[in-house]
């Protein structure tokens, strides 16, 4: 029943029907841990099902109950999760929720809006990752940390990428995704993050 598992972080629905939720662990090490994160039915107590695309024990680092935290559209439509793979790196999946199933969201390829040919020039450092949540306005935000310029391009000027002042070191960026009138996910808008530096 419910005891068996832990909410997580952000992961009841807005209209309190379902829930994201994590086994504790029992051992001192995370290692030895059921990573099972579940959709469950929160007006009957019980497991849905498992999310398979998820896992709870952090690529070792952290506590289960930690390790996952989860943001839901207002309508409860979406579902995104962040969770830890690494001591320093996140990775993310969405979800569509119909009839109280989860079904995998695919975002779209960064490559084919005209500010992505910028992942052309940059790397990843050792410590690479992404979170995703949603704008005030109802888009998806994806957060991609842990660039480095690729070999050759450490004088790249970014501003003919239209990201002027992006720092590939330790530098973030934010790719916006948004819903078009028929219902397709689009990439809308790479941008800096202003809160890196």
């Amino acid at each position: 029943m419910a005891a068996d598992w832990v909410i997580t972080e952000g992961g009841l629905s807005p209209d309190k029907k379902l829930a994201v939720a994590v086994y504790p662990q029992q051992a001192e090490f995370i290692d030895e841990a059921d990573g099972t994160v579940l959709l469950i039915d929160q007006t009957r107590g019980r497991k849905i099902g498992p999310l398979e695309e998820i896992d709870s024990t952090g690529g070792t680092w952290g506590v289960t109950t930690k390790n996952v935290r989860c943001c839901w559209s207002p309508d409860g439509s979406l579902l995104l999760v962040t969770f830890r793979i690494g001591r320093l790196m996140h990775t993310f999946q969405a979800y569509r929720i119909a009839k109280h199933r989860a079904i995998p969201l695919k975002l779209p390829d960064s490559t084919t809006h005209p500010k992505g040919k910028v992942l052309e020039v940059l790397g990843y450092n050792a410590n690479p990752g992404s979170t995703i949540s949603l704008s005030t306005d109802g888009g998806i935000v994806e957060r991609r940390y842990g660039f480095m310029p690729k070999k050759g391009h450490w004088d790249e000027d970014y501003s003919k990428f239209g990201l002027k002042g992006f720092d590939a070191v330790g530098g973030t960026l934010l790719f916006v995704y948004r819903f078009d009138a028929r219902g397709k996910l689009k990439l809308d808008d790479i941008k800096i993050d202003p809160d890196s530096k």
